[in-house]
């Protein structure tokens, strides 16, 4: 997928990903509040994938300067956050 896409596309790739970072995580387990860094589904070595990850969907970059910690907390925080 390349360029912007719609907000259902861009959450189901997002969460493919994440379901590839944790593979002992069921897929009914991961919903749109589950907390991503505080339950270890992803370290924050994954974060810089992540935010490319976000650019690629959204199709423009981050302002890293106005990013703040909550913004990657969930699934739901990241798609209202960067991608509706």
């Amino acid at each position: 997928m390349t360029g912007k896409c719609n907000a259902d596309q861009a959450r189901a790739e997002l969460r493919g990903w994440v379901l590839s970072t944790a593979p002992g995580l069921a897929e009914d387990k991961l919903t749109d509040t589950t907390p991503l860094l505080e339950a270890r589904l992803i370290s924050s070595l994954h974060v810089p994938e992540l935010l490319l990850l976000i650019e690629r969907l959204r199709g423009r970059p981050i302002d890293l300067s106005a990013l703040s910690a909550g913004d990657l907390k969930d699934l739901g925080t990241i798609c209202a956050r960067f991608l509706e």
